[in-house]
């Protein structure tokens, strides 16, 4: 898939089409960003090579690692509905975000030397993005006039074709998995023994060491693959990438085993790539 975007995005940059290329461009970013998600909590987990600074609890930073990339799930999903509008207000959010943080440190920082570089920088991807985005004078006079982009839980009660799916999401994963990665109090708890194992009686330890941690990891990296696949999946369909029979493949593979794969594959992603 990643060569086959970046294929469709290089013709793009060679036509006279910015939009499309700008719309390319945009998903190339979301999908290169899961693969590293992927390929990070891949290497933090693996038991290869058996290196002994590599800990079996390691696996308790997976969920704020899955929360970004179900973050950008959400986004994908609810722009997709109405792509050309909703991925241009994204970018523009974003560049609104950018010009809000240049302001905020230039006013502390701004006469630091050491800050210049820093600002410099921002100087120059703002400029980038007002002629990527066609950013016109009055945006650029005042940026607060640019709507922000919302969080899923705004997302998922917008009117959109997708809402019920959201919702979904919501309900079953994007909870527990930002509890988690908050840390607030039912996050810290569900997780909370296994920072303690050492503290606790021998049979107990060896209980939370043996059996506990592998169910924990075993839950979020099969959530990893989930947004991963589901991903793919939503950039695959809508591009026509025509990698239906591999997406198809791993879903069933994945939901033969993982019962909340099965779930969000017939909630969604069996009639996308069947």
């Amino acid at each position: 898939m990643d060569r086959d975007l970046e294929r469709r995005l290089e013709r793009a940059k060679q036509s006279p089409d910015r939009e499309q290329e700008r719309r390319l461009s945009l998903l190339m970013m979301m999908m290169r960003f899961t693969g590293n998600s992927y390929d990070a909590v891949s290497f933090l987990l693996t038991t290869e090579g058996d290196d002994p600074k590599r800990k079996s609890r390691f696996a308790l930073v997976v969920p704020p690692i899955n929360r970004q990339i179900l973050d950008l799930l959400f986004s994908l999903v609810f722009m997709l509905d109405d792509f050309p509008e909703r991925s241009l207000a994204y970018e523009l959010s974003g560049y609104r975000q950018i010009r809000e943080e240049y302001d905020k440190f230039h006013r502390r920082y701004g006469t630091n030397p050491k800050w210049q570089q820093y600002f410099s920088d921002l100087r120059d991807l703002q400029g980038v993005m007002e002629r990527y985005l066609a950013i016109t004078p009055k945006q650029k006079a005042n940026p607060t006039i640019i709507e922000r982009w919302f969080a899923p839980y705004r997302l998922m009660n917008m009117r959109t074709k997708s809402r019920p799916f959201l919702r979904f999401l919501e309900k079953w994963f994007y909870g527990e998995v930002s509890a988690q990665a908050h840390l607030n109090a039912l996050g810290l708890f569900s997780s909370g023994a296994i920072v303690l194992a050492s503290l606790a009686p021998e049979e107990i330890r060896e209980v939370i060491e043996g059996r506990n941690i592998h169910q924990y990891t075993y839950r979020q990296f099969s959530r990893t693959l989930i947004t991963v696949l589901a991903i793919a999946s939503e950039i695959d369909t809508f591009c026509q990438l025509h990698n239906r029979e591999q997406l198809s493949r791993l879903w069933g593979l994945l939901s033969g085993y993982v019962e909340e794969a099965k779930d969000v594959y017939e909630q969604r992603y069996r009639a996308m790539v069947s």
